[in-house]
C-alpha cells in the first residue's frame, strides 16, 4: 500500500481548517500523513495546530505564496504520493483510496478527481484543461475522459489538476523542481500539470475521487465567487502564457490571447460595479493592475528565470513519516443513512433530537454517517458534527402504482430517494433508517433496493386513541388519515428491519396494527441524549418548592392532569410553584386553550402555575437545573426523552405507569410511577416529594445514575451499531409484490 501525505496550506482560516483536519479521521485510506503549512496567520491557527500535538507535521511560510508554501510541504513530505487538499474543504471518505489506485499505473505522476462546490451536490469541476496561453475549460459533470486525448507532451492542449483535489509522484515533484514560485496565486498547479505533461508523464482525470470545495471568501475575495484583487491573478496569466505559450505559437498569438483575457475581466468587473458589488476604486485599482502585472510577467520571462527548487533543497531538514490516526470502529466501517424531516440546527421534537444523538454518536465511532432532511431550492451537503447532512428539497413525483399514499408523504419520500441513489454513486450504503412516523421510507420501502430500518416512536393510531383534538381532524380529513394509516401499515409489514426502544412501543404497533414484527428483525435499543446538566452548582433560591412541566400542552401529554393536581395540592394548603413549559396555542376539546381554560376558572393560582411557553434550549436547561421535581402524567409516551433530561440534572421524576415510561424509570427508586388519567395519585405523589426533601434527592441522585448508565448516546450507539451489523449479515427482507394502480391522496389545506 502506497504511503501518502496530505499537505494542507492555510492562512487565516482557524475554524475552516479544523473541520478540514477532523473530516480527515474518517478517510477509509489508512496509510497517509498529515503537513499542514501556516503562513503568516495571526487568527488562531498556532493555538489550533497545538492542539494536534505529535499527530501532524507542521510547516511555516513565511510569505502569501501558494507555491512557495506547497514547496515546503513536498519537502517535508515523506509519502510517495503527495496530495493537496484546500483549508476550506473535506474529502469523501473513500477520496485517498482512489486516487492512490490511479498510480497503479506507472505512467501516472499526476492526478485528480472531481470538486464539488460550495452546496455539497453542484460540481464545482468534474474535469479540467487548458492550454499554453492559460484558457481552460471545465466539465461540470460526468463526460468522455480527457486524459488520452491529451497526454502527449507539447500538446496545445492538457489535463490538469484542481489545486484543492490533487495528487502527485514526490519524486516527480523533486525532478521537475515542485512548484514555480513566480506563481504566488493563481495557474499554479496548472504550470505544474503542463511541465509533468512535457515531461512524458500522464495527468489523469478521475471520475471518482470526490472533494467537498466550500470555498471561503481571501484576501482577494469579499465573497467566495467575487474577486476584488485581480493582480496575482493578471500577472499568474501573463507569465504563464509566456513560459508555455511561446512554445506553440507566436509572440503576437500570446499578445492576443492575453489581450482577450484582459477584456473579459474588465467586462466581469464592470458587471460587478453595475450590481453593486465592486466600487469605482476596484475599477481603477484593476486597470492599474493590468498594467503593472504585463509588464512585471514580461520582465520576469525576458530574464529567463523560474523559481522552481533545486532538487537537493527537497531533501533538507527530512522527517519521518508520521501516520495520521484515523477513526476505525472494530469490525469495520458502516456507511448509515437516516430519514428525518427534523435536524438541527432547526427546531425539533423528539425525533430529530434521537436521529442528532445516533447520527453524531456513530459518526464519532468511525462510521461513515448521513442524514436527509428536508432543504429548500436545491439539494445541500454539509458536514455538521461529523455527519454528512443532505438537505432535500421536496419535488412532486409520480404517485406510486397498487398503494394510496398521501401526495405530501409521496413527493418527500421519493425526493429522499433520488438522493439515495446519488449518495451511492460514492459507495455503496449499509442501512437506511427512517422513523415510522410520517412513513418517511415508504418509498425506499416500495423500491426494495435498501436495507431499510424503521426506528419505531408512537403510532399515528396511538396519537388517535388519546389525543381528542387528532381524533376530531381524523373525523374531518377521513380518507386522508385513512391512507397514512395504511402507508404506516405497509411500512411495518415490509421492512428489512425495526429499531425500537423497548418491548413496550412494539407491543403497542402489534397491537394496534395487527401486524408481527420479526423477531429475528428486531433490535431493542434504548434512546440517548447528550448530557445538558451543568454539574453541581448552585441553584437559583426559591421561596417555593418548583414543579416543573415539560411539552405540548394537549390531553396525550397529560396536561389536564398536572392542572388538576396543582388545584388541589393548593386546596390542600401547599406552598409550590408550577412551572409549564410548552407551546400553550393548542387548542383542547372545550374550543379553548388548556391554559386560557384554566387562567378563566383558577385566577387565585396565577402566581403559583406559571406558564412559560416555548423556550429555548439555554432557558429550558434553566428550568430543569432550578426545579425540585419533574412531572410527565402522559397517556403514552413510546419512550419519553424529557425523563432522561430531567433525570441528567439528577432531579426526581413522577411519571405515568404506562408505554416506553415503565421502561425508563424503578419505581420507588429513580422516580415514581403513577396510573394514567389519575390526578389523585399524581397529587399524592408530588406531596410525598415536596414533604420529604432528603427523597427528593435520593431519587434525583438514583435517576442521575441510571442515565449515566444506560441512557447516554454512546451507549445508544453501541447498540444501534451492533443490530445493524447482525442485520446485514441477513439478506434484505421480501420486496412488495405488485399490484393494481393506486392512487395519492392530496394533504388538506391548513
Amino acid at each position: 500500500m502506497r504511503s501518502i501525505s496530505v499537505v494542507i496550506n492555510t492562512f487565516n482560516r482557524c475554524s475552516s481548517l479544523e473541520r478540514t483536519l477532523r473530516s480527515l479521521e474518517w478517510l477509509d485510506y489508512p496509510n497517509f500523513e498529515v503537513i499542514v503549512v501556516n503562513g503568516p496567520s495571526s487568527d488562531g491557527t498556532d493555538e489550533l495546530l497545538d492542539r494536534y500535538g505529535g499527530r501532524i507535521k507542521r510547516g511555516y511560510c513565511p510569505n502569501r505564496n501558494l507555491s512557495e508554501s506547497r514547496n515546503i510541504g513536498i519537502q517535508m513530505a515523506c509519502g510517495e504520493i503527495v496530495a493537496f487538499i484546500d483549508d476550506d474543504a473535506y474529502p469523501d471518505p473513500a477520496w485517498l483510496g482512489q486516487l492512490a489506485r490511479a498510480f497503479d499505473w506507472e505512467e501516472v505522476a499526476a492526478a485528480g478527481g472531481p470538486v464539488i462546490g460550495h452546496t455539497g451536490f453542484w460540481y464545482q469541476v468534474w474535469h479540467s484543461r487548458a492550454d499554453r496561453f492559460g484558457n481552460f475549460w471545465t466539465d461540470f459533470q460526468p463526460c468522455v475522459n480527457p486524459t488520452q486525448l491529451l497526454a502527449a507532451p507539447g500538446s496545445l492542449q492538457f489535463t490538469y489538476t484542481i489545486g484543492t483535489n490533487s495528487a502527485f509522484r514526490r519524486r516527480v515533484l523533486v525532478e521537475l523542481g515542485g512548484f514555480d514560485e513566480e506563481f504566488e496565486y493563481y495557474l499554479d498547479e496548472t504550470d505544474l500539470c503542463c511541465r509533468v505533461t512535457d515531461a512524458g508523464y500522464v495527468v489523469e482525470a478521475l471520475d471518482d475521487a470526490f472533494v467537498y470545495h466550500k470555498f471561503l471568501p481571501s484576501d482577494i475575495r469579499e465573497r467566495s465567487d467575487v474577486i476584488r484583487d485581480w493582480y496575482q491573478v493578471l500577472k499568474s496569466r501573463f507569465y504563464f502564457g509566456m513560459k508555455h505559450g511561446l512554445n506553440a505559437s507566436s509572440f503576437a498569438e500570446v499578445c492576443a490571447q492575453n489581450a482577450a483575457f484582459v477584456d473579459t475581466t474588465r467586462a466581469n468587473v464592470e458587471l460587478n460595479y453595475e450590481a453593486g458589488v465592486h466600487d469605482q476604486a476596484t475599477r481603477d485599482k484593476f486597470e492599474q493592475d493590468v498594467v503593472n502585472a504585463s509588464n512585471l510577467a514580461l520582465e520576469l520571462y525576458v530574464a529567463g528565470g523560474t523559481r522552481e527548487r533545486p532538487r537537493s533543497w527537497f531533501g533538507e531538514g527530512e522527517q519521518p513519516f508520521l501516520p495520521y490516526a484515523t477513526r476505525r470502529p472494530p469490525g469495520g466501517k458502516l456507511h448509515i443513512c437516516f430519514l428525518s424531516a427534523e435536524y438541527p440546527p432547526d427546531k425539533v421534537n423528539g425525533i430529530g433530537r434521537v436521529v442528532h444523538a445516533l447520527a453524531t454518536s456513530l459518526a464519532q465511532r468511525g462510521h461513515c454517517v448521513r442524514v436527509l432532511t428536508k432543504g429548500e431550492d436545491h439539494v445541500r451537503v454539509d458536514l455538521e458534527d461529523d455527519v454528512w447532512v443532505h438537505r432535500v428539497p421536496v419535488q412532486p413525483h409520480d404517485p406510486p402504482q397498487g398503494v394510496a399514499v398521501p401526495s405530501h408523504i409521496w413527493d418527500y419520500s421519493a425526493s429522499v430517494l433520488d438522493e439515495l441513489h446519488r449518495i451511492e454513486t460514492f459507495g455503496p450504503i449499509d442501512v437506511v433508517q427512517g422513523p415510522n412516523w410520517d412513513s418517511e421510507g415508504v418509498a425506499v420501502v416500495l423500491e426494495g433496493e435498501y436495507r431499510y430500518v424503521v426506528g419505531l416512536y408512537t403510532p399515528l393510531r396511538t396519537v388517535l386513541g388519546v389525543d381528542p383534538a387528532m381524533r376530531q381532524q381524523a373525523k374531518t380529513a377521513a380518507p386522508l388519515f385513512e391512507a397514512l394509516l395504511g402507508t404506516e401499515t405497509l411500512v411495518y409489514r415490509e421492512a428489512t428491519g425495526y429499531l425500537a426502544c423497548g418491548p413496550a412501543i412494539v407491543e403497542e404497533i402489534e397491537s394496534q396494527y395487527g401486524v408481527s414484527l420479526p423477531r429475528e428483525r428486531l433490535g431493542f435499543v434504548a434512546h440517548g441524549l447528550e448530557d445538558a446538566s451543568p454539574g453541581p452548582r448552585a441553584v437559583e433560591p426559591s421561596s417555593h418548592p418548583r414543579i416543573l412541566f415539560v411539552g405540548r400542552l394537549e390531553a396525550r401529554k397529560g396536561i389536564d392532569v398536572v392542572l388538576d393536581s396543582a388545584v388541589r395540592l393548593a386546596a390542600s394548603g401547599y406552598d409550590f410553584e408550577l412551572r409549564v413549559v410548552g407551546d400553550t396555542s393548542i387548542v383542547g376539546p372545550t374550543g379553548a386553550t388548556y391554559r386560557e381554560e384554566f387562567e378563566r376558572g383558577h385566577p387565585d393560582l396565577a402566581e403559583q402555575v406559571l406558564f412559560l411557553g416555548r423556550v429555548d434550549d439555554e432557558v429550558l436547561r434553566k428550568e430543569y437545573a432550578n426545579c425540585d421535581v419533574f412531572v410527565a402524567p402522559s397517556r403514552f409516551e413510546s419512550f419519553g426523552l424529557i425523563l432522561l433530561e430531567a433525570m441528567m440534572f439528577s432531579k426526581p421524576v413522577v411519571a405515568t405507569d404506562i408505554g416506553g415510561m415503565r421502561e425508563i424509570l424503578h419505581d420507588g427508586e429513580s422516580g415514581i410511577l403513577i396510573p394514567p388519567d389519575d390526578a389523585d395519585a399524581l397529587t399524592s405523589a408530588l406531596q410525598r416529594l415536596l414533604d420529604l426533601p432528603r427523597l427528593r434527592r435520593e431519587v434525583g441522585d438514583r435517576g442521575r445514575q441510571r442515565y449515566q448508565e444506560f441512557f447516554t448516546p454512546e451507549k445508544m450507539a453501541e447498540g444501534a451499531e451492533a443490530f445493524y451489523r447482525a442485520l446485514r449479515e441477513q439478506p434484505p427482507g421480501p420486496r412488495p409484490s405488485a399490484a393494481v394502480p393506486g392512487s395519492v391522496i392530496p394533504a388538506p389545506v391548513v
